[in-house]
This record gives C-alpha cells, structure tokens and sequence, in this order.
C-alpha cells in the first residue's frame, strides 16, 4: 500500500504547489477511487480559487492493453477544469511520444500477470511530460 510508504498528500500541498500532477492506475476504465476520494475533497479549494491558475496535468497506468488509460487521463482532466487550472499535456511535442506514452498523458501496461515494469519508451515519455510541466510552469510564473 502506497500510504504506508509514501505520506498521503494534504489540501495544504495543492496550495503550495505551482503544477500539480495526479497519476492513477486505471479501475474498470476510470480514476482510482482513493485519487477520486481525494479530488471529491477539494470543494473548499475550489470554493476559495485556490486552484486557479495552477497547471495540471496527468497519468496512468493499466495492467492490460486497452485497459482504458487515455479515458482515466480524460477523466482526470475533467475536476482541473472545474478548478480552473491549466492543462499541459505532453502532445507530440517530442520524439519520445510517438513509441510511448499518449499525447493526453503519460501512459504504461504495467503489472498483469508477468509484473511487467513499465517499458523504456513510456518512461521516455513520462520524462518528457514532467519536463513539458517545468517549463510551461516556469515561463508562466516568470
């Protein structure tokens, strides 16, 4: 379990934060629920426009081909426009996301029944969306 390695992020985090970017396994097609639960606690940011203006951004994993990631990224999508952030998605904006990846987001068949790691070229173009959100976040905080 994730929260007994990893400290659970607080509301406090999201307001501190310049880009946020929210990564879900895929469940049936859609977010996990834990991350749901977590977005669905953020009605008081939203209230306060404590989100607005922040970049966001996404990615997911899924554990067979086909296993719905781009929706999952779709639906993460959806709660950071109600918040009124920006979306920055990694396009095509590089080599790397033609062989790996999704133009919506970071994408990777993981896990299954061999415990596949994710493949080189996903995590090529996972590092190429955290770059993408660094330097869009950058030019718009300067």
């Amino acid at each position: 379990e994730l929260g007994a390695t990893y400290a659970e992020p607080a509301l406090a985090d999201l307001e501190w934060a310049d880009a946020i970017i929210f990564g879900s396994p895929t469940r049936f097609g859609v977010v996990s629920a834990d991350l749901k639960a977590f977005i669905d606690t953020l009605g008081g940011l939203w209230f306060q426009g404590k989100l607005v203006n922040k970049v966001g951004s996404a990615f997911s994993t899924t554990s067979t081909k086909h296993g719905g990631n781009e929706m999952t990224l779709q639906s993460l999508m959806t709660p950071m426009m109600h918040l009124g952030m920006i979306l920055v998605t990694p396009g095509y904006t590089d080599p790397a996301m033609f062989s790996g990846g999704s133009p919506y987001g970071a994408t990777a068949v993981v896990g299954g029944a061999n415990d596949q790691p994710p493949a080189e070229n996903d995590l090529a173009a996972a590092r190429h969306q955290g770059k993408r959100v660094a330097e869009v976040t950058t030019k718009l905080l300067s």
